[in-house]
């Protein structure tokens, strides 16, 4: 009896600390969403800075989407599923991919390695979907 109670005493601590988390993430996603006005404003004239910042921001949105969304299926699943994980992998990856390209601060060998991860972490997340041990009837899984 005394360990059900420590387990369950453990289980509702996680989930109230992922809750905190994931309310401080929503919070650092309205900000990031104030930061891009705010940066668009800041370089108004000049149109390569406002691109810039737009593509910065807005992947850095998708980032914290991402990990949000795998804070709220660990919560639903209590497990955290593999395609999640290569899905943040993915968009970080893109994301730094964009920006060295956008900003001309990487080479092409790079950028090739990069595209050759990302290109692997595709297959792997088509082989998560086809090979789930769940089937699980949710939009967007």
């Amino acid at each position: 009896m005394e360990n059900i109670l420590k387990f369950r005493l453990l289980d509702n601590s996680i989930l109230f600390s992922l809750f905190v988390l994931e309310l401080i993430l929503s919070a650092g996603l309205f900000l990031n969403l104030i930061k891009i006005f705010y940066d668009i404003y800041g370089s108004y004239p000049n149109i390569n800075e406002i691109i810039r910042h737009l593509i910065n921001n807005a992947l850095s949105m998708f980032i914290l989407i991402e990990i949000i969304k795998s804070i709220n299926d660990y919560i639903y699943y209590k497990r955290i599923r593999i395609s999640v994980v290569l899905d943040v992998s993915i968009i970080i990856l893109l994301r730094e991919l964009v920006l060295g390209l956008y900003q001309h601060t990487i080479s092409e060998s790079f950028a090739i390695m990069i595209t050759g991860i990302i290109f692997i972490m595709i297959i792997a997340r088509a082989i998560t979907i086809k090979f789930s041990p769940n089937n699980y009837n949710r939009i967007g899984v």
